[in-house]
């Protein structure tokens, strides 16, 4: 077998602890942590070094860079840094991880997918919700065709929060890609274009529904994607796929998703808990057989004429993100990810559009 991938993560916040060091650590045929870019670590003080004392810290970017032995950068830093740092980490010839939003633009998301082609280097976005166990559970009915032509497609990821956020700051604030739209949308529509492709029209309302923090930053969303009926995609009606995210919603568990066909509609509650899972046993979590698998109480019901079926949700597994990961680099074939960068840039080319049919109020023709 293949040495173990050397890994750089950059930051130590929330996406660095949660989502992708727990995942590094439990996979070490895979991957090896050997640095971490902490930038506010001092020879005495640093969290990073207190949590993987076996690890190397820096505090800054060139000293991750201009070594050699690094292979991977984990990207785990604030959404407006994502392309400068993905930018010079491909330049300096290192595969790059990047957590979601791949970037704030769309033409800055198309241009680390052309470098990352040039270098013929793997540019791989975290858009691990691919692998919640609710969206897999909906990808199995759809491959089934239990829905006969679908024409209402619902996916929602509320909350409630009345306050605004006490940490996390740079959420709140008026920074290029902040939002939810940004923040949890780019996961729903993700999802909806590796369902559908590309639609043909866009509308949207993205706001501050709470009227607290700063009132440019969007803290709801709801966003319509429009597919015409089409026999090349083998859609005989028209579609609506509508990614939706309310953080004044204190339904609990809370909706997920509604869809609906002439043949049969589906209704699921409650959200994927891998996450949560996560941030209670870090890395133990990963390891554990019950890591994805959720309680039979969110089983989601397929409504069928005079007929409710509870459909067991398939096991979430995020770790399967971290090895298709692996194999990209390891095969020398960046073309085996299953997430691309060019994916990821029409998810930023949606969330556009759908910016601009909010301030404009109109809908928006791709």
């Amino acid at each position: 077998m293949s040495a173990p991938i050397n890994v750089a993560v950059l930051g130590f916040g929330m996406s660095a602890t949660v989502f992708h060091i727990p995942f590094i650590k439990a996979l070490p045929e895979h991957f090896n942590l050997t640095t971490i870019f902490e930038r506010s670590a001092t020879e005495t003080k640093s969290a990073a070094r207190d949590a993987f004392p076996e690890v190397k810290v820096v505090n800054t970017l060139d000293a991750v860079l201009s070594d050699p032995s690094i292979q991977l950068v984990f990207v785990s830093t604030i959404n407006d840094t994502h392309f400068d740092y993905s930018k010079a980490a491909l330049n300096a010839g290192k595969h790059v991880v990047v957590e979601k939003p791949l970037t704030p633009t769309s033409t800055e998301a198309h241009e680390l997918a052309k470098l990352a082609k040039e270098k013929n280097l793997v540019l791989a976005v975290y858009q691990n919700r691919r692998w919640d166990s609710d969206y897999l559970t909906v990808k199995k009915l759809m491959k089934q065709g239990v829905f006969g032509e679908l024409s209402e497609f619902q996916s929602n990821f509320d909350r409630f929060k009345g306050e605004a956020a006490t940490s996390k700051l740079w959420k709140e604030q008026d920074l290029p890609g902040s939002g939810s739209a940004y923040d949890l949308g780019s996961h729903l529509i993700d999802q909806i274009l590796e369902l559908f492709g590309k639609p043909q029209k866009v509308t949207g309302i993205i706001r501050n529904s709470r009227a607290v923090g700063n009132p440019n930053v969007a803290d709801s969303f709801l966003i319509h994607l429009h597919y015409d009926a089409s026999d090349v995609a083998g859609r005989k009606l028209p579609l609506i796929a509508t990614a939706r995210g309310s953080i004044l919603s204190h339904v609990s568990p809370q909706l997920r998703y509604t869809i609906k066909g002439t043949s049969a509609s589906f209704v699921k509650h409650g959200l994927d808990i891998q996450e949560d899972q996560l941030k209670a046993g870090a890395a133990s979590a990963v390891t554990k057989s019950d890591f994805g698998v959720e309680p039979a109480s969110l089983a989601g019901q397929l409504y069928t004429p005079g007929k409710v079926e509870t459909i067991t949700s398939e096991a979430g597994s995020y770790r399967s993100w971290f090895e298709n990961v692996a194999d990209a680099i390891r095969s020398g074939d960046r073309n085996r990810l299953i997430v691309t960068p060019e994916q990821a840039a029409l998810t930023i080319e949606i969330i556009e559009a759908a910016t601009q049919s909010s301030r404009e109020g109109r809908t928006i023709d791709l």
